[in-house]
């Protein structure tokens, strides 16, 4: 099997290194989870029993066509036996059908989920270089691209079944034409299969094409007023698109005449098959003519088995491709797992009197490994009830510090000591429990996740203080919309923020969307409530007319961190 990750396009390029697997790619066997013996046992039996009643049913079509041949009387007993044979066929298959599409369709929600069990407890740093739209298609699209085609996977495998007790039957009429026809269909089959590998390298490549004229798309998308304010940003960008487009309609179309090339080979070698049993085996074995119809019947029969199996290779060949991603990521996750409770029960770090930071460093890498950006060594007290702000340009490393200060990032080098106690990996997530934290780039859920036994009053109360009232309203666990403006939007948050109740709040820039009345509220009514029970709080702000309000003000250039002149 080949290399599944697409290759680079101009325009539209996949971000993600992928790792290589550690194992022969047989993807879409790792799914099914054949050592789960009982299942797959199960279904096995079923399939074989739905097999044997198509060759049961083969040979009472060829009994009968026998006798009407021979002008022997009508027999009931030959019809109510045909009956009983097409209802066991069709229980057998029905149920095979059945057992094999909701045993494949459990296998890849329990893929789904652990997926998404692991990349909710990934590192940031890991979800920010796989990026939002390669964990969407692996969980999402190629996830369900599979779920819809899976019964044509089920009903290949069960014509491999129907196949088999075909020739069997062959076996009982004529050994020679049982070896012959097995070794024609054998022999077919292999060359079909090598064929069809071969055109896996060039759907691989489709596949690449594909998901760079998606990247290219979200341009227009999230761009969108960029380029209607520039014509000629506008034109460059569908002139790429278009470049990308055209490519990809050529790689189609070359991968669909191969395919149709290896249709019509299957389709010849079947045709072919049947010849050789009506005109050549006659030559060479005696008493062959005796039986040929019967054999041409069972050759006929075959056709439908063998027409589903060569079909589903490119099913086949597709979920290998999409499989590939989801596993390579799933590796990728493993690597970067942290380990440590996601939800431990009791944080050690609760209560606690004083944090220290101490020569934290930190950079961002390419994958080559050169450093990008860097931050540290810096050094940072921090006291409980304390309003610590934080100033600097645009790059100065603002966001890189928050995110380290509650522990999204682990620091390349240097400590955080809560109350003599260092954060480990290990009790990260204790840590992290400590805030509640609204970045420039927050989620703002409908309902409150996490919160329970909420009395919807107090969550109106809230809403009513942040002036929302008309906007939104707290009903049955969720906000009645979130179609608000940012600056709506990071009330709403705040909100959510108060209910947590937790013991550090983190607000990067959150007053940048605000008007000056709501600055005011902030400022004069928000933190120093916070303050006065207790809280530690961590702002990053640009409004100097404020910096009165702190009790320690940072300033932060090109990752370096120092206490501004005039510090509160």
């Amino acid at each position: 099997m080949i290399d599944c990750a697409p290759p680079a396009i101009a325009g539209g390029e996949r971000t993600t290194d992928w790792p290589p697997m550690s194992h022969p790619p047989m993807y879409l066997l790792r799914l099914l989870e054949i050592d789960r013996h009982v299942t797959i046992k199960g279904i096995v039996l079923v399939t074989s029993l739905a097999g044997l009643g198509n060759a049961t049913l083969i040979g009472i079509i060829n009994k009968g066509a026998e006798q009407a041949a021979s002008k022997q009387p009508f027999s009931a007993q030959l019809v109510l036996l045909y009956i009983c044979a097409f209802a066991f066929y069709y229980i057998a298959n029905r149920a095979s059908l059945q057992r094999a599409n909701s045993y494949l369709q459990e296998r890849l929600g329990a893929l789904r989920k652990r997926i998404v069990g692991k990349i909710r407890k990934a590192p940031l740093r890991t979800i920010e270089t796989v990026g939002h739209g390669e964990l969407f298609a692996a969980v999402a699209q190629e996830t369900n691209h599979l779920s819809q085609n899976l019964l044509i996977f089920v009903s290949a495998i069960q014509s491999v079944f129907l196949l088999i007790f075909c020739l069997l039957y062959i076996a009982t009429l004529s050994v020679p034409s049982f070896v012959v026809v097995t070794t024609f269909m054998a022999a077919g089959l292999w060359i079909f299969w090598r064929r069809r590998v071969a055109l896996n390298i060039l759907l691989a490549k489709v596949y690449g094409y594909e998901a760079a004229m998606l990247d290219s798309m979200q341009g227009f998308t999230e761009g969108f007023q960029e380029i209607r304010l520039n014509a000629k940003k506008n034109d460059s960008l569908f002139r790429n698109f278009t470049h990308i487009v055209d490519d990809l309609e050529k790689e189609v179309v070359g991968v669909g005449r191969d395919w149709v090339m290896l249709l019509q080979f299957a389709n010849a070698m079947l045709y072919a098959l049947v010849g050789v049993v009506i005109f050549v085996l006659p030559m060479f074995f005696e008493g062959h003519t005796d039986v040929i119809y019967k054999i041409v019947a069972a050759s006929i029969f075959i056709i439908g088995p063998v027409t589903a199996i060569t079909g589903a290779t490119n099913f086949y060949a597709k979920a290998e491709i999409g499989l590939g991603h989801v596993y390579r990521l799933e590796e990728l996750l493993d690597k970067a797992a942290q380990t440590g409770a996601l939800e431990p029960e009791v944080s050690r770090f609760a209560g606690f009197s004083n944090i220290e930071f101490e020569d934290i460093s930190f950079s961002y890498r390419d994958g080559s490994g050169q450093t990008l950006f860097a931050t540290g060594p810096w050094s940072l007290p921090l006291k409980r009830g304390d309003i610590t702000f934080f100033v600097g340009g645009n790059g100065s490393g603002k966001s890189t510090v928050m995110k380290l200060m509650c522990g999204l990032y682990l620091p390349d080098a240097g400590r955080i000591v809560v109350d003599g106690q260092e954060v480990t990996e290990e009790s990260a997530q204790e840590y992290r429990e400590l805030f509640s934290a609204i970045f420039p780039d927050f989620h703002l859920f409908d309902r409150l996740h996490g919160l329970s036994d909420v009395d919807p009053e107090k969550v109106n109360d809230l809403i009513k203080r942040m002036e929302l009232e008309e906007k939104v309203i707290f009903d049955d666990g969720g906000f009645s919309t979130l179609e608000l403006s940012t600056g709506q939007r990071k009330r709403l948050a705040l909100i959510v923020g108060l209910l947590e109740d937790r013991d550090i709040y983190l607000f990067d820039e959150w007053a940048a969307d605000q008007d000056a009345h709501f600055r005011e509220i902030f400022y004069g009514e928000i933190l120093p409530g916070l303050k006065k029970r207790g809280k530690t709080v961590l702002a990053v702000t640009h409004d100097d007319r404020y910096w009165s309000c702190c009790d320690h003000r940072m300033a932060l250039d090109l990752g370096t961190m120092e206490t501004a002149n005039g510090a509160a």
